[in-house]
């Protein structure tokens, strides 16, 4: 019997590359220690409700999801229910941009919901140690390779945020689809947690077991299927196509309007929608939340032009620019999830299309960034091998954030996430040397071990 790809029972190679993506050391320690200061950014941003019902107004009237996401968010504030605690759980993206001789970090997008594939790529550092010991090479394999953390990171956040609800037999629920085929990262960071305290009690549940089997008691206690939940893990319920019925919704407005800390809480959720970065990424906005200059500074070192396309002359000013010059530019939706942007002339073809409708206001206009590309190899569950190619990689910082609903607990970066991909369109021809066994200690485009400060 032919066994189906989407489900649980088959195991599958998770694709990879065969040998370590290179970066500049001091910009591995920039981004770890960024990610700190973002985690704090996200959080006040997700505190300040009139900013981002101001933010994400026009964009709410043409987006039906993020419109109901902040229905969500109103009603619990209209309801006064406050925060348990948060438990936020990120992950910073970034390309390097430029040339070998002159490159810098840049933010591609900052991840509030199911930001995952830390603890898959945690695994992944041993076999690149492998790996790169097999090349024969001279450099410290140990120093090289930065310790991926993530899986303990995460977990202590957990736990933390579980101690802070304080009911023992509390759980924490794992939100999943239906046929999740991501059950090893999650799993992972489950057993993590239970390293910590064996006596957590941790179920996965999907969207529909929530608003099916699920209910509010008279204090406002999440129950689902006759436990009481203490955290909503959410690696569902990102994008439109996680909510199939009324069902689905009703079990994210149940959570968000209990006593259960939600990860994310609507409004954290909310803070990470391109509209909000796209914002936050104009001159003196950062400063409305973090008063600290050396942490502004930090942060907006990491920032890409980002331009507003809502209806009115800023919004057509950007048009027109993206018009004449559409390969500059990625155009992107209020959506999460991947494979949502615009790139090239479909830019220009869009822009006409919609440039007259409020539709217009649904997305942002972000500079294309133009990261360099180093060969290496696509490792794959095929028969076929893999062959040497043009690559490039996306650095991911995750942070995690505890707060117990007046003062944040903790706040640490919490490892990382290198996504390589085979070079794609408009990429620059700007090449790192090829990946050889002198590469690590000749050319320094490598990490050290990370230092919990």
């Amino acid at each position: 019997m032919e066994l189906d790809p989407t489900s649980s029972d088959t195991v599958m190679c998770g694709p990879h590359a065969l040998l370590p993506a290179p970066i500049p050391r001091k910009y591995f320690y920039q981004l770890a220690d960024v990610q700190i200061y973002i985690n704090e950014l996200l959080y006040l941003i997700s505190k300040d409700y009139d900013f981002i019902r101001e933010t994400l107004k026009s964009a709410s009237v043409y987006d039906d999801f993020t419109g109901r996401l902040l229905n969500i968010l109103e009603t619990t504030l209209k309801e006064d229910i406050a925060d348990a605690g948060v438990l936020a759980l990120l992950r910073s993206d970034y390309f390097l941009d430029g040339s070998i001789d002159e490159m810098l970090p840049k933010m591609v997008e900052i991840n509030t919901i199911a930001s995952g594939a830390g603890a898959i790529q945690s695994n992944l550092t041993p076999v690149h140690k492998y790996t790169t010991q097999l090349l024969g090479g001279r450099c410290d394999v140990e120093k090289s390779l930065p310790a991926n953390n993530n899986i303990e990171q995460y977990s202590k956040a957990f736990v933390k945020a579980w101690e802070i609800y304080n009911t023992p037999k509390a759980a924490i629920i794992f939100v999943v689809s239906r046929t999740e085929r991501n059950v090893f990262d999650q799993r992972l960071i489950e057993f993590g947690i239970k390293k910590f305290n064996w006596d957590i009690p941790i179920k996965r549940v999907t969207l529909m077991d929530i608003g099916s089997k699920g209910k509010l008691s008279d204090d406002r206690r999440l129950i689902v299927d006759g436990t009481e939940v203490a955290i909503v893990y959410y690696r569902d319920g990102y994008i439109p196509s996680h909510f199939k019925s009324e069902t689905e919704w009703n079990a994210v407005f149940m959570a968000a309007r209990s006593r259960a800390i939600c990860c994310p809480n609507v409004s954290l959720h909310l803070a990470g929608t391109k509209k909000v970065q796209q914002v936050i990424a104009k001159p003196g906005m950062v400063e409305r939340f973090i008063s600290n200059p050396d942490k502004v500074k930090a942060i907006r070192a990491t920032f890409t032009g980002q331009y507003s396309l809502d209806i009115g002359a800023e919004g057509d000013e950007a048009i027109a620019m993206a018009i004449t010059s559409p390969e500059n530019f990625v155009m992107k939706p209020n959506k999460e999830g991947g494979g949502n942007n615009i790139y090239g002339v479909d830019i220009r073809t869009k822009l006409l299309e919609i440039q007259k409708t409020s539709e217009r206001n649904a997305y942002i206009l972000m500079d294309r960034i133009l990261p360099v590309t180093v060969p290496g190899y696509k490792v794959v569950s095929s028969t076929e091998l893999p062959k040497l190619q043009n690559m490039v990689s996306e650095f991911g910082m995750f942070g995690a954030l505890v707060s117990d609903g007046n003062d944040v607990v903790l706040n640490e970066f919490a490892g990382h996430l290198v996504r390589t991909k085979p070079k794609i369109l408009y990429t620059k021809d700007v090449t790192l040397p090829a990946f050889t066994r002198n590469t690590l200690e000749a050319s320094n485009y490598s990490a050290p071990p990370r230092l919990n400060k």
